[in-house]
């Protein structure tokens, strides 16, 4: 599967300038899983396809590539917070600072989250409103338009 981002664009639009990490950080298959998971739901397969050939550039600029920086980042900062050497699982440190406490890295990952959903949220929303735009876009087929979670409460609509 070709994906709508790289790794540097995930970096720029997800990670802060503050944050100095190298592009390897984020694996092609970590894009393609975000994407699948999180994107492949809301467009659907034919809108994918179509954009994945560069239809549609606005789209994938203005929201999808967007939403998919974020749910990657939110997929995989968890293993960003920790790492995994000869001596097993450690927290990054180094002279001059060390890692973040565990409260810090879950306020993170939540914040992370909801970022994610209300990128995926604005996405759904483009498409429903906009569907003379994307013939290829069904909204009854949009996961964003049948359900929504709050509080960890999932509602099915």
């Amino acid at each position: 599967m070709k994906n709508f981002i790289t790794p540097d664009r995930v970096l720029s639009l997800a990670f802060g300038d503050g944050d100095f990490l190298s592009a390897e950080v984020v694996g092609e298959a970590d894009i393609a899983l975000a994407q699948h998971r999180y994107i492949l739901p809301i467009i659907g397969a034919d809108l994918c396809e179509k954009a994945l050939d560069g239809e549609y550039a606005d789209l994938v600029d203005d929201y999808i590539a967007p939403a998919l920086a974020f749910a990657v980042r939110a997929l995989i900062q968890p293993a960003l917070n920790v790492r995994c050497g000869g001596t097993g699982l450690v927290a990054p440190s180094t002279p001059v600072s060390e890692a973040a406490s565990t409260s810090a890295a879950q306020a993170l990952q939540r914040s992370l989250e909801r970022r994610r959903d209300a990128l995926l949220k604005r996405l759904s929303d483009h498409l429903s409103q906009s569907v003379t735009l994307y013939p290829e876009y069904d909204p009854r087929a949009d996961a964003m338009q049948k359900c929504a979670t709050y509080g960890g409460i999932i509602q099915i609509y």
